[in-house]
C-alpha cells in the first residue's frame, strides 16, 4: 500500500506543475532583453513575462501595463514588444489572467534617449469616423468633426465608413467597414490613426480635441507622405502614388482610401437631404492594414507605392479626395498604426508637408 501510494504521488505530479513543464509558483514576474533604446520608433524592448517558471509572454490573456502618473495604460493583449517616439521613462508592469487576474509583483523601467537631427514632418492625423444613415446620435459627431477642421486646418483627414444600423440598410456602407468595426458596439465612434481600442470617442469636442493633442504628443511622425494622382476620364480609372520619405530606417506600409463628399441622402434626425461627407467609397490598397513596402525604408531615400482603381458609376469624380496613410509598428508587427497621412483631391496632387 505504501509502494502504491507513493507511485500515485510520483504520477500525478506536483500540482503546480505545468503543461510545459514550468512550474507554477503563483508570482507573475517581468523581464526585458535590454533597458535602454533611443526614440526612433524602430528599436524595440522585447519583455518576457513568466507565472513561476511558465512563460506566459505571448499567451491572448497577457498584456503590458505601462504606468503613468496620469495613471496605467493597456497595452493590446499578446503585445510584447514596445517601440516610441517619445524620449523619456517609462515603467511597465504584466497582468495575466488564468482562472483570475494577476499583477507582477516587480516593474521594468525602459530609459528612452532622444534621437539628435531628422526633418520636421508636419503630423496630420487620419480620423476614423463610424456612422449610418439609421444612427441618431451620428449628425453630432459630423457635426463636431468639421468644427475641429475649421478651427485647425489642415491637421485631420477624415474617413467616414458607414455601415448597417438601426435595421436601416445603409447604400454608402462597404465590406471594410464590417473589418474595421470589431469591438465597435455601438454609433457613432471615432479613432485617430487606426488605433482602435484607446478611447472611443463619441461626439464631444473636448474629448476629440484632448485625444488629438495626446495622439500629437504622444506618437510624433517620423515620416511625411506625398499624393500623387491621375484621373482618365475614358474609363474612369484613377492611378494613385504615395510617396515616403522617412527619418528613421524602418518598416512601412501604405493604406490608401478613396472618399467622397457632397453626397445627398436621408439621415435618421438629420433630413432627406442630409449631406454626407468624407464617405469612404473604397480601401485601394489590397489589405486593410496597408500593403508593405518591399524590405526596409530606408532614412533619407524616397518610397513610392502604386495603386490604380476605377471608380463605380454614381461616385461624383469632381467630389472624390485620395487619402494615404503610412502605416508603422511599435509592437513588433502585432499592430500596425498610422505614423502620418496626406490627402489631395482625385486628379490632383499633395507634396510632403514640413513644419515652418
Amino acid at each position: 500500500m505504501i509502494l502504491c501510494l507513493a507511485m500515485l504521488s510520483s504520477c500525478s505530479g506536483n500540482s503546480d506543475e505545468t503543461e510545459n513543464g514550468g512550474t507554477d509558483d503563483g508570482i507573475l514576474r517581468i523581464t526585458a532583453d535590454k533597458t535602454a533604446i533611443q526614440a526612433d520608433g524602430v528599436e524595440k524592448v522585447t519583455f518576457t513575462v513568466k507565472l513561476g517558471t511558465k512563460d506566459v509572454s505571448e499567451e491572448s490573456t497577457m498584456n503590458l501595463i505601462l504606468v503613468k502618473e496620469s495613471g496605467e495604460e493597456n497595452l493590446d493583449y499578446g503585445v510584447r514588444a514596445f517601440s516610441t517616439s517619445v524620449p523619456g521613462t517609462y515603467v511597465f508592469k504584466a497582468r495575466y489572467y488564468e482562472g483570475k487576474a494577476m499583477v507582477s509583483e516587480n516593474e521594468v523601467t525602459v530609459q528612452v534617449a532622444p534621437v539628435s537631427g531628422g526633418t520636421s514632418y508636419y503630423h496630420k492625423l487620419l480620423g476614423m469616423q463610424f456612422t449610418s444613415v439609421g444612427c441618431q446620435a451620428c449628425p453630432a459627431l459630423s457635426t463636431t468633426l468639421k468644427a475641429i477642421q475649421t478651427e485647425q486646418p489642415g491637421r485631420l483627414a477624415i474617413a467616414s465608413f458607414h455601415m448597417d444600423f438601426g435595421g436601416m440598410t445603409d447604400p454608402m456602407s462597404t465590406a471594410a467597414t464590417n473589418n474595421y468595426r470589431t469591438n465597435i458596439l455601438g454609433l457613432p465612434r471615432f479613432f485617430y490613426n487606426l488605433r482602435k481600442g484607446t478611447k472611443e470617442m463619441i461626439s464631444i469636442k473636448s474629448q476629440i480635441e484632448e485625444e488629438l493633442q495626446k495622439e500629437l504628443s504622444n506618437y510624433p511622425a517620423s515620416c511625411g507622405v506625398a499624393v500623387e494622382s491621375v484621373y482618365n476620364a475614358s474609363d474612369r480609372t484613377v492611378k494613385i502614388t504615395g510617396k515616403l520619405t522617412s527619418n528613421v530606417t524602418n518598416t512601412y506600409r501604405c493604406l490608401i482610401y478613396l472618399v467622397e463628399d457632397g453626397i445627398k441622402y436621408f439621415q435618421t434626425n438629420g433630413a432627406n437631404d442630409y449631406t454626407h461627407n468624407n464617405v469612404v467609397r473604397a480601401v485601394v490598397s489590397t489589405s486593410l492594414n496597408g500593403d508593405r513596402f518591399n524590405g526596409e525604408v530606408n532614412a533619407g531615400v524616397e518610397s513610392t507605392m502604386q495603386r490604380s482603381y476605377q471608380l463605380e458609376p454614381g461616385w461624383n469624380v469632381d467630389n472624390m479626395r485620395v487619402i494615404v496613410s503610412m502605416l508603422t509598428t511599435l509592437d513588433g508587427g502585432k499592430t500596425y498604426t498610422c505614423n502620418n497621412v496626406n490627402e489631395c483631391k482625385l486628379g490632383e496632387s499633395a507634396d510632403y508637408l514640413y513644419n515652418e
